[in-house]
């Protein structure tokens, strides 16, 4: 089970840095994602901006939280990260689905700049991590000794591999979508 933590850990790594630094990278990135915020979240349940700022801030948490136990943090702070990873994800993938069902055209900011509309798509993405990050947390509940050194770094760059891949998703599954006709002149 150590392992299923360390490929949890890198994919849950690498798309919660990717997730920030495309919606922190600049003042324009952040309106975006405040944009998209407002566009998915009825304002009389919660403000955009405040929503945004704690989602990001939620996020940025992650990446200390995922990256550090073991090497410079107590156990705790890893399942109190993969905890808060699991909230998250749920939250979005319950959001990805509302918007799939609403027909709410709003882009999906998750990872920056995009037009492609929150959707089913994002809802099985976002629902798939979720189950990374409770196998990570089942993981950490399982007591074994110190794993192989090349083992764990194959396991974090597998997981690092499939973070990848999630965050490439809107590009990957632009692939598959069927080109538009073109109409010839009679």
């Amino acid at each position: 089970m150590e392992l299923a933590l360390w490929a949890a850990r890198g994919c849950l790594l690498l798309v919660f840095t990717h997730s920030v630094i495309g919606k922190a990278r600049s003042r324009r990135a952040f309106a975006e994602f405040t944009d998209s915020v407002s566009a998915l979240v009825p304002a009389r349940r919660l403000p955009a901006r405040p929503l945004a700022v704690l989602v990001v801030t939620a996020e940025a948490a992650l990446v200390p939280a995922l990256a550090l136990p073991g090497l410079a943090a107590p156990t705790g702070v890893l399942v109190a990260g993969l905890a808060l990873a699991a909230v998250l994800l749920a939250a979005f993938t319950a959001l990805a689905v509302s918007a799939a069902r609403g027909g709410n055209q709003a882009p999906c900011r998750c990872f920056g700049r995009t037009t492609t509309p929150l959707g089913a798509v994002h809802a099985v993405r976002n629902a798939l991590l979720l189950a990374v990050a409770v196998t990570g947390l089942l993981a950490t509940l399982s007591p074994e000794g110190p794993a192989d050194p090349v083992a764990v770094a194959t396991a974090l760059l597998a997981g690092a591999v499939l973070g990848l891949l999630t965050t490439a998703l809107d590009d990957l599954a632009a692939l598959f979508r069927p080109l538009p006709r073109k109409e010839t002149a009679p």
